[in-house]
Protein backbone atom coordinates (compact mmCIF):
# COMPACT_ATOMS: atom_id res chain seq x y z
CA UNK A 1 0.00 0.00 0.00
CA UNK A 2 1.41 3.40 -0.93
CA UNK A 3 1.45 6.52 1.36
CA UNK A 4 1.72 9.93 0.43
CA UNK A 5 2.77 12.29 2.66
CA UNK A 6 2.15 15.92 2.12
CA UNK A 7 5.22 18.53 2.59
CA UNK A 8 4.28 20.68 5.81
CA UNK A 9 3.97 24.38 4.76
CA UNK A 10 5.61 26.75 6.92
CA UNK A 11 2.59 28.68 7.65
CA UNK A 12 1.41 25.12 9.12
CA UNK A 13 4.63 24.44 11.38
CA UNK A 14 4.46 27.56 12.34
CA UNK A 15 0.89 27.01 13.63
CA UNK A 16 1.73 23.71 15.20
CA UNK A 17 4.86 25.26 17.02
CA UNK A 18 2.78 27.36 18.45
CA UNK A 19 -0.28 25.48 19.50
CA UNK A 20 2.06 22.61 21.20
CA UNK A 21 3.49 25.36 23.29
CA UNK A 22 0.24 27.19 24.41
CA UNK A 23 -1.21 23.91 24.88
CA UNK A 24 1.75 22.53 26.56
CA UNK A 25 2.32 25.73 29.00
CA UNK A 26 -1.32 25.69 30.32
CA UNK A 27 -1.44 22.44 30.70
CA UNK A 28 1.39 22.16 33.09
CA UNK A 29 0.06 25.50 34.42
CA UNK A 30 -2.52 23.50 35.97
CA UNK A 31 -0.68 20.98 37.91
CA UNK A 32 1.70 22.09 40.92
CA UNK A 33 4.41 22.35 38.06
CA UNK A 34 3.21 25.49 38.36
CA UNK A 35 5.06 26.67 41.46
CA UNK A 36 8.42 26.07 39.11
CA UNK A 37 7.50 28.41 36.38
CA UNK A 38 7.20 31.73 37.33
CA UNK A 39 4.04 33.76 36.30
CA UNK A 40 6.49 35.84 33.91
CA UNK A 41 8.18 32.80 31.99
CA UNK A 42 4.99 31.03 31.76
CA UNK A 43 3.67 34.52 30.18
CA UNK A 44 6.36 34.91 27.79
CA UNK A 45 5.68 31.39 26.65
CA UNK A 46 2.16 32.50 25.80
CA UNK A 47 3.52 35.39 24.05
CA UNK A 48 5.59 33.54 21.87
CA UNK A 49 3.06 31.02 20.66
CA UNK A 50 0.78 34.29 19.45
CA UNK A 51 3.96 35.64 18.10
CA UNK A 52 4.01 32.81 15.91
CA UNK A 53 0.71 33.01 14.56
CA UNK A 54 1.13 36.42 13.84
CA UNK A 55 4.23 35.42 11.81
CA UNK A 56 1.93 33.16 10.15
CA UNK A 57 -1.07 35.17 9.15
CA UNK A 58 1.81 37.60 7.59
CA UNK A 59 3.46 35.40 5.57
CA UNK A 60 0.39 32.95 4.82
CA UNK A 61 -2.26 34.83 4.34
CA UNK A 62 -3.85 37.63 2.14
CA UNK A 63 -6.36 39.87 3.97
CA UNK A 64 -9.31 39.80 2.46
CA UNK A 65 -13.06 41.18 3.71
CA UNK A 66 -14.03 37.91 4.95
CA UNK A 67 -10.66 37.58 6.61
CA UNK A 68 -11.16 41.51 7.96
CA UNK A 69 -14.43 41.08 9.25
CA UNK A 70 -13.52 37.72 10.99
CA UNK A 71 -10.15 38.94 12.77
CA UNK A 72 -12.42 42.24 13.99
CA UNK A 73 -14.88 39.89 15.64
CA UNK A 74 -12.50 37.64 17.03
CA UNK A 75 -11.03 40.65 18.59
CA UNK A 76 -14.12 42.45 20.25
CA UNK A 77 -14.98 38.94 21.59
CA UNK A 78 -11.53 38.74 23.12
CA UNK A 79 -11.16 42.04 24.29
CA UNK A 80 -14.41 41.54 26.04
CA UNK A 81 -13.42 38.39 27.36
CA UNK A 82 -10.20 39.71 28.41
CA UNK A 83 -11.33 42.68 30.17
CA UNK A 84 -12.54 40.00 32.69
CA UNK A 85 -10.05 37.44 33.13
CA UNK A 86 -6.73 39.40 31.85
CA UNK A 87 -5.88 39.49 27.80
CA UNK A 88 -3.47 36.76 29.23
CA UNK A 89 -5.70 34.09 30.72
CA UNK A 90 -5.78 30.82 29.05
CA UNK A 91 -9.95 31.60 27.71
CA UNK A 92 -8.45 34.77 25.86
CA UNK A 93 -5.62 33.40 24.37
CA UNK A 94 -7.69 30.41 22.64
CA UNK A 95 -9.89 32.87 21.19
CA UNK A 96 -6.94 34.04 19.32
CA UNK A 97 -5.96 30.46 18.15
CA UNK A 98 -9.46 30.17 17.07
CA UNK A 99 -8.58 32.84 14.38
CA UNK A 100 -4.82 31.42 13.61
CA UNK A 101 -5.86 27.78 12.90
CA UNK A 102 -8.84 28.52 11.27
CA UNK A 103 -6.67 27.71 7.57
CA UNK A 104 -4.85 24.54 9.53
CA UNK A 105 -6.02 20.75 8.71
CA UNK A 106 -8.11 20.17 12.08
CA UNK A 107 -6.11 16.26 11.61
CA UNK A 108 -2.90 18.09 12.09
CA UNK A 109 -4.45 20.64 15.35
CA UNK A 110 -6.21 16.98 16.76
CA UNK A 111 -2.81 15.32 16.83
CA UNK A 112 -0.57 17.82 18.43
CA UNK A 113 -3.61 17.82 21.44
CA UNK A 114 -3.82 14.51 21.49
CA UNK A 115 0.41 14.15 21.59
CA UNK A 116 0.75 16.81 24.35
CA UNK A 117 -1.85 16.21 26.20
CA UNK A 118 -1.31 12.35 26.57
CA UNK A 119 2.45 13.68 27.57
CA UNK A 120 1.72 16.25 29.95
CA UNK A 121 -1.16 14.08 31.96
CA UNK A 122 1.49 10.68 32.40
CA UNK A 123 4.32 13.34 33.08
CA UNK A 124 2.27 14.86 36.07
CA UNK A 125 0.89 11.68 37.09
CA UNK A 126 3.89 9.86 37.16
CA UNK A 127 5.55 12.74 38.79
CA UNK A 128 2.88 12.57 41.90
CA UNK A 129 3.22 8.89 42.54
CA UNK A 130 6.61 9.12 42.51
CA UNK A 131 6.42 11.90 45.08
CA UNK A 132 8.47 14.86 43.30
CA UNK A 133 4.89 16.81 42.94
CA UNK A 134 2.37 16.52 45.58
CA UNK A 135 -0.86 14.16 45.41
CA UNK A 136 -3.11 15.83 47.29
CA UNK A 137 -5.67 13.99 48.60
CA UNK A 138 -9.55 15.34 49.32
CA UNK A 139 -12.01 14.00 52.14
CA UNK A 140 -15.20 15.23 51.90
CA UNK A 141 -18.66 13.73 52.38
CA UNK A 142 -17.06 10.24 52.04
CA UNK A 143 -15.58 10.94 48.94
CA UNK A 144 -12.08 10.53 48.53
CA UNK A 145 -10.37 12.65 45.66
CA UNK A 146 -6.62 12.34 44.30
CA UNK A 147 -5.62 15.30 42.56
CA UNK A 148 -2.34 13.38 40.76
CA UNK A 149 -0.44 16.29 40.68
CA UNK A 150 -2.59 18.43 39.39
CA UNK A 151 -4.59 21.52 41.36
CA UNK A 152 -8.20 20.40 41.33
CA UNK A 153 -9.17 16.60 40.90
CA UNK A 154 -11.02 17.21 37.80
CA UNK A 155 -8.41 18.44 35.51
CA UNK A 156 -7.04 15.48 34.94
CA UNK A 157 -10.22 13.61 34.03
CA UNK A 158 -11.36 16.24 32.04
CA UNK A 159 -7.93 15.80 30.15
CA UNK A 160 -8.57 12.16 29.70
CA UNK A 161 -12.02 13.32 28.15
CA UNK A 162 -10.43 15.67 25.55
CA UNK A 163 -8.24 12.41 24.92
CA UNK A 164 -10.82 10.39 24.67
CA UNK A 165 -12.72 12.33 22.12
CA UNK A 166 -9.62 12.99 19.85
CA UNK A 167 -9.03 9.55 20.05
CA UNK A 168 -12.26 8.97 18.47
CA UNK A 169 -11.84 11.59 15.56
CA UNK A 170 -8.73 10.77 14.57
CA UNK A 171 -9.03 6.23 14.66
CA UNK A 172 -13.01 6.34 14.17
CA UNK A 173 -13.78 2.53 12.72
CA UNK A 174 -9.73 2.18 12.44
CA UNK A 175 -9.35 1.97 16.20
CA UNK A 176 -7.76 -1.55 17.58
CA UNK A 177 -9.37 -3.31 20.22
CA UNK A 178 -6.15 -2.67 22.19
CA UNK A 179 -6.25 0.84 22.04
CA UNK A 180 -10.28 1.24 23.45
CA UNK A 181 -9.35 -1.23 26.44
CA UNK A 182 -6.49 1.11 27.20
CA UNK A 183 -8.82 3.90 27.29
CA UNK A 184 -11.00 2.60 28.88
CA UNK A 185 -8.80 1.01 31.56
CA UNK A 186 -6.97 4.14 32.06
CA UNK A 187 -10.47 6.23 31.91
CA UNK A 188 -11.97 3.94 35.10
CA UNK A 189 -8.51 4.20 36.57
CA UNK A 190 -8.80 7.93 36.66
CA UNK A 191 -12.46 7.94 37.68
CA UNK A 192 -11.40 5.48 41.14
CA UNK A 193 -8.78 8.29 42.01
CA UNK A 194 -10.79 11.39 41.40
CA UNK A 195 -14.38 9.81 41.89
CA UNK A 196 -14.97 12.24 38.57
CA UNK A 197 -18.23 10.95 38.12
CA UNK A 198 -20.06 12.96 35.19
CA UNK A 199 -16.87 13.86 33.17
CA UNK A 200 -16.40 9.59 33.48
CA UNK A 201 -19.92 9.49 32.03
CA UNK A 202 -19.10 11.07 29.05
CA UNK A 203 -15.74 9.78 28.28
CA UNK A 204 -17.17 6.03 28.88
CA UNK A 205 -20.29 7.48 26.31
CA UNK A 206 -17.50 8.82 23.71
CA UNK A 207 -16.05 5.32 23.87
CA UNK A 208 -19.32 3.30 23.68
CA UNK A 209 -19.95 5.44 20.56
CA UNK A 210 -15.75 4.52 19.18
CA UNK A 211 -16.86 1.52 19.54
CA UNK A 212 -20.06 1.14 17.60
CA UNK A 213 -18.73 3.15 15.54
CA UNK A 214 -15.93 0.37 14.79
CA UNK A 215 -18.63 -2.44 14.35
CA UNK A 216 -20.85 -0.05 11.75
CA UNK A 217 -18.85 2.36 10.09
CA UNK A 218 -21.82 3.66 8.96
CA UNK A 219 -23.72 3.65 11.62
CA UNK A 220 -23.47 7.66 12.58
CA UNK A 221 -24.75 8.58 8.78
CA UNK A 222 -27.64 5.70 8.89
CA UNK A 223 -28.87 8.09 12.19
CA UNK A 224 -27.76 11.23 10.74
CA UNK A 225 -31.53 12.07 10.33
CA UNK A 226 -30.96 12.06 15.00
CA UNK A 227 -27.98 13.85 14.80
CA UNK A 228 -29.07 16.59 12.90
CA UNK A 229 -32.84 17.21 15.31
CA UNK A 230 -29.77 18.46 17.24
CA UNK A 231 -29.15 21.19 15.80
CA UNK A 232 -29.93 23.71 17.79
CA UNK A 233 -28.39 21.60 21.01
CA UNK A 234 -26.15 24.65 22.11
CA UNK A 235 -29.19 27.13 22.31
CA UNK A 236 -31.33 24.77 24.10
CA UNK A 237 -29.20 23.33 26.61
CA UNK A 238 -28.35 27.30 27.18
CA UNK A 239 -32.10 28.12 27.76
CA UNK A 240 -32.84 24.92 29.98
CA UNK A 241 -29.69 25.57 31.91
CA UNK A 242 -30.74 29.07 32.62
CA UNK A 243 -34.89 27.96 33.52
CA UNK A 244 -33.68 25.16 35.68
CA UNK A 245 -30.90 27.15 37.71
CA UNK A 246 -33.23 30.49 37.93
CA UNK A 247 -36.52 28.27 38.90
CA UNK A 248 -34.64 25.95 41.38
CA UNK A 249 -37.33 25.12 44.22
CA UNK A 250 -39.54 27.86 42.71
CA UNK A 251 -41.34 25.63 40.09
CA UNK A 252 -45.22 25.82 41.01
CA UNK A 253 -45.47 22.09 40.57
CA UNK A 254 -44.78 19.93 43.66
CA UNK A 255 -43.47 17.03 41.05
CA UNK A 256 -40.96 19.22 39.15
CA UNK A 257 -39.72 20.93 42.39
CA UNK A 258 -38.92 17.45 43.92
CA UNK A 259 -37.23 16.17 40.86
CA UNK A 260 -34.67 18.96 40.66
CA UNK A 261 -33.69 18.38 44.04
CA UNK A 262 -32.97 14.53 43.22
CA UNK A 263 -30.81 16.09 39.93
CA UNK A 264 -29.43 18.58 41.85
CA UNK A 265 -28.25 15.51 44.10
CA UNK A 266 -27.20 13.77 41.46
CA UNK A 267 -24.88 16.71 40.05
CA UNK A 268 -23.50 17.34 43.69
CA UNK A 269 -25.21 20.69 43.77
CA UNK A 270 -24.25 22.47 40.55
CA UNK A 271 -28.14 23.66 40.09
CA UNK A 272 -27.97 25.33 43.85
CA UNK A 273 -24.49 26.90 43.51
CA UNK A 274 -25.53 28.07 40.06
CA UNK A 275 -29.31 28.96 41.76
CA UNK A 276 -27.58 31.26 44.64
CA UNK A 277 -24.90 32.83 42.36
CA UNK A 278 -27.94 33.63 39.79
CA UNK A 279 -29.33 35.59 42.88
CA UNK A 280 -26.54 36.94 43.96
CA UNK A 281 -24.64 38.39 41.37
CA UNK A 282 -27.57 38.11 38.53
CA UNK A 283 -25.87 38.98 34.90
CA UNK A 284 -25.65 42.28 32.99
CA UNK A 285 -24.52 42.78 29.02
CA UNK A 286 -20.99 42.93 29.40
CA UNK A 287 -19.95 40.70 31.97
CA UNK A 288 -18.82 40.96 35.75
CA UNK A 289 -15.51 40.35 37.32
CA UNK A 290 -17.29 37.62 40.06
CA UNK A 291 -14.71 36.01 42.70
CA UNK A 292 -16.28 32.57 42.87
CA UNK A 293 -14.28 29.89 45.26
CA UNK A 294 -14.07 26.32 43.87
CA UNK A 295 -12.44 23.44 45.73
CA UNK A 296 -8.98 24.06 43.48
CA UNK A 297 -6.06 24.55 44.99
CA UNK A 298 -3.29 27.59 44.16
CA UNK A 299 0.49 26.82 43.13
CA UNK A 300 1.56 26.68 46.54
CA UNK A 301 -1.01 23.68 47.52
CA UNK A 302 -3.46 26.19 49.66
CA UNK A 303 -7.20 26.05 49.53
CA UNK A 304 -9.52 29.51 49.24
CA UNK A 305 -11.21 29.69 53.17
CA UNK A 306 -14.34 31.85 51.70
CA UNK A 307 -17.19 29.98 51.51
CA UNK A 308 -17.59 27.57 48.44
CA UNK A 309 -19.79 28.90 45.58
CA UNK A 310 -18.58 27.69 41.76
CA UNK A 311 -20.62 27.76 38.91
CA UNK A 312 -19.92 24.45 37.00
CA UNK A 313 -22.34 24.97 34.70
CA UNK A 314 -20.54 26.72 31.36
CA UNK A 315 -24.03 28.55 30.50
CA UNK A 316 -24.76 29.94 33.39
CA UNK A 317 -20.76 30.98 33.82
CA UNK A 318 -20.27 32.81 30.44
CA UNK A 319 -23.59 34.42 31.17
CA UNK A 320 -22.81 35.63 34.41
CA UNK A 321 -18.66 36.74 33.68
CA UNK A 322 -18.49 37.37 30.20
CA UNK A 323 -21.72 38.53 29.62
CA UNK A 324 -25.22 38.36 27.53
CA UNK A 325 -23.83 39.37 24.41
CA UNK A 326 -20.55 37.12 24.61
CA UNK A 327 -23.06 33.83 25.84
CA UNK A 328 -25.03 34.72 22.47
CA UNK A 329 -22.37 35.12 20.21
CA UNK A 330 -21.15 32.02 21.22
CA UNK A 331 -24.33 30.02 20.80
CA UNK A 332 -24.54 31.69 17.88
CA UNK A 333 -21.05 30.59 16.60
CA UNK A 334 -21.51 27.10 17.64
CA UNK A 335 -25.16 26.84 16.14
CA UNK A 336 -23.42 27.91 12.76
CA UNK A 337 -20.02 25.54 12.97
CA UNK A 338 -22.19 22.51 14.31
CA UNK A 339 -24.45 23.22 11.41
CA UNK A 340 -22.16 23.69 9.07
CA UNK A 341 -20.46 20.27 9.88
CA UNK A 342 -23.86 18.75 9.59
CA UNK A 343 -23.68 19.73 6.06
CA UNK A 344 -20.70 18.46 5.41
CA UNK A 345 -21.40 15.34 6.48
CA UNK A 346 -18.93 15.18 9.29
CA UNK A 347 -20.97 13.07 11.74
CA UNK A 348 -17.88 12.25 14.00
CA UNK A 349 -17.11 15.65 14.84
CA UNK A 350 -20.57 16.72 14.78
CA UNK A 351 -21.40 13.93 17.37
CA UNK A 352 -18.77 15.01 19.75
CA UNK A 353 -19.60 18.58 19.34
CA UNK A 354 -23.40 17.50 20.26
CA UNK A 355 -21.95 15.28 23.41
CA UNK A 356 -20.24 18.10 24.43
CA UNK A 357 -22.80 20.49 24.74
CA UNK A 358 -24.41 18.45 27.38
CA UNK A 359 -21.29 17.87 28.92
CA UNK A 360 -20.94 22.30 29.02
CA UNK A 361 -24.20 21.87 31.55
CA UNK A 362 -21.95 20.52 34.63
CA UNK A 363 -18.64 21.07 33.27
CA UNK A 364 -17.24 24.55 32.44
CA UNK A 365 -13.48 23.32 32.01
CA UNK A 366 -13.86 22.69 28.45
CA UNK A 367 -14.41 26.67 27.34
CA UNK A 368 -10.35 26.18 27.40
CA UNK A 369 -8.69 25.01 24.20
CA UNK A 370 -6.51 22.75 26.46
CA UNK A 371 -9.16 20.85 27.72
CA UNK A 372 -11.46 21.03 24.50
CA UNK A 373 -9.29 21.27 21.17
CA UNK A 374 -12.68 21.11 18.92
CA UNK A 375 -13.27 24.95 19.70
CA UNK A 376 -10.80 25.28 16.76
CA UNK A 377 -13.94 24.11 14.59
CA UNK A 378 -15.04 27.34 15.07
CA UNK A 379 -12.42 28.69 12.89
CA UNK A 380 -13.62 26.61 9.98
CA UNK A 381 -16.79 29.46 9.58
CA UNK A 382 -14.02 32.07 9.05
CA UNK A 383 -12.16 30.02 6.15
CA UNK A 384 -12.20 31.18 2.83
CA UNK A 385 -10.66 27.81 1.48
CA UNK A 386 -12.37 24.75 3.24
CA UNK A 387 -9.94 22.19 1.59
CA UNK A 388 -7.48 22.66 4.63
CA UNK A 389 -10.05 21.39 7.09
CA UNK A 390 -11.75 18.80 4.66
CA UNK A 391 -8.38 17.34 4.16
CA UNK A 392 -6.75 14.42 5.87
CA UNK A 393 -9.79 13.56 8.01
CA UNK A 394 -8.94 9.90 7.14
CA UNK A 395 -5.35 8.26 6.78
CA UNK A 396 -4.22 5.70 4.53
CA UNK A 397 -2.27 3.16 6.58
CA UNK A 398 -4.95 2.10 9.12
CA UNK A 399 -5.22 2.97 12.80
CA UNK A 400 -4.30 6.81 13.93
Amino acid sequence: MSITIRKIKLGELLSIFALALFLFVSLINTSFYARYISGSIYYLMTIISVLFLIVKELIGNKFNIRNLVSLLGILFVYLLVGSVTGFLSTIAISILFIFGLRDISFTYVARVSLYVSVLILLFVIISSEIGYIPNYVEVSLGRVRHFLGFRYSLFPSTIMLNIVATTLFLARDQISYKRLFFLFVSTFWLFLQTDSRLTFISSVLLLSVNLIVKWYPSVLETFSIILKSFKFTYLVNAYFSYVVSRMYLQFSNSYLNDLSIKINHFLGGRIYYANRSLNIYGYNLFGQKINWVGNGLDINGQKGLSEYLYVDNLYIQILQRYGLLVLVILLLIFTLTLHYLLKQKQYVLSLILIILSFHAMIDDLIINLHYNIFLILIGTLMNQNQSAFEENLQLDNGEK
